[in-house]
């Protein structure tokens, strides 16, 4: 049989340096200082993205955004398939009364002018196409070059000008976001439209955020932080290395006592069990474990991709937003701009009030229909009483007319059911209590959301994009707890058992009498 290494074999000597050089070695070799100072400084600026309360408003926000999205994804464009829809509402609603189509209209135009108007505008790119002509015609009315009647709306009809001059970015950019070329869901597939990127935001990013909100404060809370891991643990292994060497040196020298031998095992032994307390009183397992979860899930929102195309994707929502604002509910200003725009204009040109609608009915049809459907809240307003209409003069349950809309208008149907939750959140958002910006400021509304997502969260992400990355090279964070747990553990169990056999290792020099079970043996040295 081979003979077993004595307490004072330099051999175990050197075997607890080679120990303390593979620490060191890991630290170093897996660069873990710039990793956690890098990961420190991605926790210190996501902080406030992960609170708590900002968890649960980015998602009563981006819910927000969502009916918005939903409400105008059937008007906004031709594909969006609202438009289609209206004459044959119109004609479906003559089939079962008996009436005419202009009679039927007529009647909704009479009781329902907002939604009517709404109906006859959609969809909402004809709009845009009819805004060049809308310019020349102020233009030739008002005898103003066309340079000097955009200046005029800007001045004084700020909010109807806000409007206009978002709406052509939402309608050419709807179905193909410009800018985000490339920018695909986790799941790998495709996003070209604004729908696409409410899905991204909503059922991929701040899922994330939302899932590993407890993982982050389990990392974030880690006293004092991160970034004193690695010097903690480079000091462990340089002491064991500077121990282990010079046990090594005199057992090897044959200048070490046994006594002082069975001493530096107990030693090693200590500094295990102060290693394990040490790793279980700093929660370092459950800290790294819920950094490596944090780090794996965060990795499909920090590709350079993504990042670059964060920015435009937000910058269309804002652009959407923009122009919903000013005309969804009385606060944004744009409906009581129409009567003084008319008026303005009939001023200016001489012509009755009811001319200036004329001319304007006449020449963009469409756009005078939007302009009269405003503010969209008034929209949501009419919806109980137009179902109710339709109920009466269909002669249909509730249920049968939702279900006949549903069946055959279903764009139409996505649009009414989602209008009037839109318009009650616009100016008060729901279900988002101390949902702030990162300067404190409170967010009450919808534009706040798109503030928050545009100036705060997508600039948080892109300027820690590198630090992420550096983070995430190399081994998981994860698998330095078990691997000095292991070492501590292999330390422990080897000091305390070497130094226990310090009393019967026949290879010492001297020798300690031990009781012997009534015998009074002699250990022999």
């Amino acid at each position: 049989m081979a003979k077993r290494l004595g307490p004072t074999s330099w051999i175990g000597f050197a075997g607890v340096t080679a120990i303390g050089v593979a620490i060191v070695a890991i630290v170093l070799g897996t660069g873990l200082f710039g990793r956690l100072e890098a990961g420190q400084k991605v926790l210190n600026a996501t902080e406030p993205v992960f609170a708590p309360q900002q968890v649960v408003g980015a998602r009563a926000g981006i819910n927000a955004i969502s009916v918005a999205v939903n409400a105008a994804d059937p008007i906004v464009t031709a594909k969006g398939g609202a438009a289609a829809e209206v004459p044959k509402l119109v004609a479906f609603v003559a089939e079962k009364t008996g009436l005419s189509q202009p009679e039927v209209l007529a009647a909704l135009q009479k009781n329902f002018p907002h939604t009517t108007s709404l109906l006859l505008a959609t969809p909402l790119a004809n709009v845009t196409a009819e805004l060049p002509k809308l310019v020349a015609l102020l233009s030739s009315v008002l005898k103003l070059p066309q340079a000097d009647v955009l200046t005029a709306l800007q001045t004084s009809f700020p909010r109807i000008a806000q409007a206009v001059g978002a709406l052509p970015k939402v309608t050419a950019g709807w179905d193909s976001v410009p800018g985000i070329a490339g920018l695909t869901r986790f799941d790998g597939s495709p996003v070209t439209t604004v729908p696409g990127i409410r899905d991204y935001f909503s059922s991929d990013v701040i899922p994330v955020v939302e899932k590993r909100q407890q993982q982050f404060t389990n990392v974030n809370t880690l006293t004092p932080n991160i970034v004193f891991i690695p010097p903690l643990v480079l000091s462990v292994g340089a002491l064991i290395i500077a121990f282990g060497g010079v046990m090594t040196f005199r057992a090897f020298r044959r200048r070490q006592h046994p006594l002082e031998a069975a001493w530096a095992w107990g030693v090693v032994g200590v500094v295990g069990l102060v290693v394990v307390a040490v790793l279980c009183t700093l929660r370092l397992f459950v800290s790294l474990d819920s950094a490596d979860m944090l780090i794996k899930d965060l990795r499909p929102v920090f590709t350079q991709q993504r990042i670059q195309a964060d920015t435009p994707a937000i910058a269309m929502v804002s652009t959407v937003v923009d122009l919903l604002d000013p005309i969804t509910t009385d606060k944004g200003g744009a409906a009581a701009e129409v009567p003084k725009l008319i008026a303005f204009v009939s001023q200016q040109s001489g012509l009755p009030q009811a001319d200036v609608v004329a001319a304007l009915q006449k020449t963009v049809p469409q756009t005078t229909a939007l302009l009269l459907a405003l503010p969209l809240s008034a929209v949501s307003a009419e919806l109980p009483k137009l179902v109710g209409f339709l109920e009466t003069t269909l002669k249909v349950t509730p249920a049968q007319l939702t279900q006949a809309l549903t069946t055959n208008f279903p764009r139409l149907a996505q649009s009414i059911a989602n209008l009037p939750v839109l318009t009650a959140a616009w100016d008060k958002l729901p279900g988002a209590p101390g949902f702030t910006r990162l300067d404190g400021k409170p967010i009450t509304n919808v534009t706040g959301v798109r503030d928050y997502f545009g100036a705060d969260v997508i600039p948080t992400l892109a300027a820690q994009r590198s630090h992420f990355d550096r983070l995430d090279e190399s081994w998981p964070a994860g698998v330095f707890a078990p691997l000095l747990l292991a070492i501590a553990l292999v330390a422990a169990a080897a000091g305390f058992t070497q130094a226990f056999r310090y009393q019967y290792d026949p290879n010492t020099k001297t020798g300690q009498t031990t009781a012997s079970r009534g015998t009074g043996a002699v250990a022999g040295v």
